[in-house]
């Protein structure tokens, strides 16, 4: 990916060096998102569980499943800001991680979140 300088001008060293940079920037921004997304499912499903006896006992479950709204829109925008800067970077002849991995991690927490909730509210 990156050549060494004897191979081509500082100029383009200086540039493929900043490509990878916005590489690893994209791929932890994408990490960070899915933490968000992640945390915020854990902090939906905390608190049906920590509030089972409040009543009304639907007012509990529809607090856990708005909770689920802001996990999966917080999954889709991390999967969407990569594959945005994936393309950006493709047209510069740059590759980062295949943007297929980048969905099945995504699909898999999403799907993960889901069944935990739905399992969680019937409980």
């Amino acid at each position: 990916m990156i050549k060494t300088p004897e191979n081509q001008d500082s100029g383009r060293v200086t540039t493929d060096w900043a490509l990878e940079r916005t590489r690893l920037a994209k791929e932890r921004t994408f990490a960070a998102w899915l933490r968000t997304g992640l945390g915020t499912a854990i902090a939906g499903l905390g608190l049906v569980k920590l509030l089972p006896d409040l009543s009304p006992g639907w007012l509990v479950k529809a607090m856990g499943f708005y909770w689920l709204l802001p996990v999966l829109q917080s999954l889709s925008l991390g999967y969407r800001t990569y594959h945005n800067v994936l393309e950006k970077l493709e047209k510069e002849g740059f590759k980062g991680l295949p943007s297929r991995s980048m969905v099945i991690l995504t699909t898999s927490f999403t799907i993960a979140s889901i069944v935990a909730f739905i399992f969680t509210i019937l409980d």
